[in-house]
């Protein structure tokens, strides 16, 4: 496959974490043959996740320890602040759970010298997903689908978390005023990329069920993001410029 013009280790993958003491081993050798650096945001997982990274002793991994369990949102924002701060020119979020390919990321980052954001999409032609239950399926459809109409985004995954954004695109954004705690995050990202008026592609990946460890989904992050989304929406119609006098620098 050819390689990026762009050196790789000038990339990070974040990758937040809370019990993927079963994963995390096999995801970050993996992620490590494309030559990039890793920063896992560990949410005090109970199962030692991060110890289990510490002895790993990879150079191109870090970790930063949250302390407590604050949600994939906050996670991310801090991964973000280091990323920019230690001036990495490309920013990837990745699950650390196994359901994200190490080739689909490859092939996105060579998209990314053309874009400034480039979204892993499984509901386009050419992406999949295997081993999901219909409810799975149905709810981030059915999530998509919503959050596209009231917020006027014409991308067709809005909910996937495998993503490399522009670093100079992010350091636009007072990341501050980012407060999705659950997957509604992805949504809310795109959403401020949008208001930056950002590039973005949207690249076919397939996508993977967990083999280990539990589902973070629950009943409280699909109603924060539809409680959220509909606010958003609202707000879309009624203050029309309220998104960029909330979210950009």
């Amino acid at each position: 496959m050819q390689e990026s013009a762009l050196s790789m280790k000038n990339r990070v993958v974040l990758m937040p974490t809370y019990n993927e003491a079963d994963s995390i081993v096999g995801v970050i050798t993996e992620l490590s043959t494309l030559d990039v650096d890793i920063i896992v945001i560990d949410d005090n997982s109970p199962d030692g996740t991060s110890e289990i990274v510490k002895k790993m002793r990879f150079d191109n991994v870090s970790v930063i320890d949250h302390g407590s369990k604050k949600g994939i949102g906050p996670a991310y924002i801090s991964g973000f602040k280091v990323a920019l701060n230690k001036g990495y020119s490309k920013i990837a979020t990745m699950d650390a759970d196994g359901s994200h390919q190490v080739l689909d990321l490859q092939r996105m980052f060579i998209e990314s010298d053309s874009y400034e954001v480039v979204m892993g999409a499984r509901w386009i032609e050419g992406g999949s997903v295997s081993n999901w239950k219909v409810h799975r399926i149905l709810i981030s459809r059915f999530g998509t689908w919503f959050a596209g109409r009231c917020l006027a985004l014409p991308y067709k995954d809005l909910t996937g978390g495998l993503r490399i954004y522009d670093a100079k695109a992010i350091s636009q954004i007072n990341l501050e005023t980012i407060s999705s705690n659950g997957y509604c995050f992805q949504i809310e990202m795109i959403r401020v990329i949008s208001v930056i008026k950002a590039s973005i592609k949207e690249i076919p990946i397939h996508f993977i069920e967990r083999r280990n460890g539990v589902s973070k989904m629950s009943k409280v992050i699909v109603l924060e993001a539809f409680a959220r989304v509909s606010i958003w929406g609202l707000q879309r119609i009624f203050r029309h410029n309220a998104d960029k006098l909330h979210y950009v620098k």
